[in-house]
């Protein structure tokens, strides 16, 4: 899921932000320089040694989940009301904006003109199917509603018609368009397409969840290979290109918190120097 809510702010809106297909390069051991230059590391032994206290803090769900029953019971821990909602406006709000500039008829290839609004338990089935198709591997969308006996999947077609898919797939929105701010204004954010589902999902992890006792702090490289400003190229790991994202995450793998590296702001960079040499 975490893809799919990064691909969508590869679209067009953001392809003038490339000059000459520019990307920052991997920026993360000046980050680590400036981490290190914040602590004093010193060995300690005998009596040196600190006597750390024993851990006393509760981990595991914040709540009683004894009745929960179904795989779709944790499901929906994460993948709250809140957030569906702001699925349903968002996809509604962007497909009738798509109709009322184009016109209802300028798309009949694509079945536009049938577009009826969504709402949360048709979110819902295109989410299942989202996260099936990560476990059934196919050449193509189309070919998990194909009829041929050889290598067809049933399920798909029986949960939601290979068109009304499609279209759901076509005006999925997680922002108002409307709202965008100038790129000159100082509070523009580089993530606002996804900024408020974005955050409702780390606001969520804490919620739930209380990590265990060891817990680390790394960064992660999500493979992405559209247009955007901050893509990342780090020629050490073995997805070399793609978003670059701090994460905290326990001893089990449970994440905690995470934050998207969006690049250098230059022009802020370029103020601080002129500070300094004022």
């Amino acid at each position: 899921m975490t893809l799919l809510l990064l691909s969508i702010i590869g679209d067009s809106e953001y392809e003038d932000e490339f000059e000459n297909n520019e990307v920052d390069l991997d920026v993360s051991a000046n980050f680590d320089e400036k981490v290190e230059s914040l602590f004093s590391w010193k060995e300690v032994e005998g009596s040196e040694a600190i006597n750390v206290l024993p851990f006393s803090g509760k981990v595991g769900l914040k709540f009683d989940a004894s009745n929960f029953k179904t795989e779709n019971d944790f499901f929906k821990l994460m993948f709250t009301d809140e957030i569906l909602s702001i699925l349903v406006e968002e996809t509604n709000r962007y497909a009738f904006d798509v109709l009322n500039l184009h016109g209802e008829t300028s798309d009949k290839r694509n079945h536009v003109s049938s577009w009826k609004p969504t709402n949360k338990n048709e979110i819902l089935k295109f989410l299942g199917l989202i996260l099936l198709m990560g476990h059934i591997e196919k050449d193509s969308i189309q070919d998990y509603w194909t009829t041929n006996y050889l290598v067809e999947t049933p399920f798909f077609r029986e949960v939601m018609p290979r068109d009304r898919f499609l279209m759901i797939l076509k005006f999925l929105h997680f922002s108002d368009n409307s709202l965008k701010e100038s790129r000159d204004s100082p509070t523009y954010d580089r993530l606002w397409k996804i900024r408020k589902i974005f955050d409702n999902f780390s606001r969520t992890f804490k919620e739930v969840y209380d990590p265990t006792e060891n817990v680390s702090f790394d960064k992660v490289i999500i493979k992405f290979k559209g247009r955007i400003h901050f893509k990342q190229y780090i020629p050490k790991k073995r997805k070399q290109w793609g978003l670059k994202m701090y994460k905290i995450a326990d001893a089990t793998g449970y994440t905690y918190d995470m934050r998207v590296y969006r690049g250098k702001d230059k022009k802020k960079t370029f103020q601080h120097l002129l500070l300094i040499m004022l």
